[in-house]
């Protein structure tokens, strides 16, 4: 249950909101069978690329590798696990898999119908997310859930990545939020809840995956419907965004 009133709150949207692993699976298993490797372990395939992303994801957050570089890498090394070694079919795989990534639409359990209730509650919120421009935006539309934040800053295009207390900052400012009221909700202990202790805002860690952590985290649930333990004081229109 939470402690106070909050106001003002930042997401993180991958694996928080967006169904990440979901729908990076489901959108792999159909371009494996698009670009012609339905022979191909899809689960074995999806478990690799899984764990390259993730590391080669963290070089590109520390600028150790570039955009460009991690498009391509990430699916030039899993290929190479099945023997093969092809640059020009792992970039088309690259550029299909973020093309056709926004479409899948799988939203975490319970994220719509907090979402909605929060809005309703007449809370502001705003989107931080590490995930690159030309995905984010799209995935907040296909899934309709656009409609709920009054700020979306996209690292990319902020110039800095979380967990950057300066991101946090300019994010709180967009939606002319207080830190005493403020809130920052993610599944990423180091960037999202890290960075929101750095910037001095409370955190609900969405700790789905029951990972131990340290340090002390305001709150700490696998369960998004925690967040409406409270309501706001001004009340919203309750219309569902289109």
């Amino acid at each position: 249950m939470l402690k106070k009133k909050y106001r003002y709150l930042l997401f993180d949207l991958d694996r928080t909101l967006w169904d990440f692993d979901t729908n990076s699976r489901n959108n792999i298993y159909n371009l494996l069978d698009d670009f012609g490797f339905s022979d191909i372990d899809k689960g074995g395939f999806f478990e690799l690329y899984d764990k390259i992303n993730h590391r080669l994801w963290g070089l590109y957050e520390t600028g150790k590798l570039t955009k460009e570089e991690l498009r391509w890498k990430r699916f030039m090394d899993t290929f190479a696990g099945y023997g093969v070694d092809d640059i020009q079919t792992a970039t088309a795989f690259g550029n299909a898999y973020l093309e056709k990534m926004p479409l899948q639409t799988a939203l975490m359990p319970h994220a719509r119908e907090v979402l909605k209730q929060l809005y309703n509650n007449g809370c502001k919120m705003a989107i931080i997310s590490n995930g690159f421009r030309e995905v984010q935006y799209r995935k907040l539309n296909n899934t309709g859930i656009a409609g709920y934040f009054d700020a979306v800053l996209i690292s990319e295009e902020q110039g800095l990545h979380k967990p950057s207390p300066v991101l946090f900052k300019r994010a709180l400012k967009a939606i002319g939020g207080k830190k005493e009221e403020a809130l920052m909700v993610g599944d990423d202990f180091a960037n999202d809840i890290e960075g929101a202790m750095i910037f001095g805002i409370d955190q609900f860690f969405y700790n789905y995956k029951q990972i131990p952590c340290d340090g002390g985290p305001t709150y700490n649930s696998g369960d998004l419907r925690d967040l409406l333990t409270f309501e706001a004081q001004q009340q919203r229109d309750p219309h569902h965004p289109s």
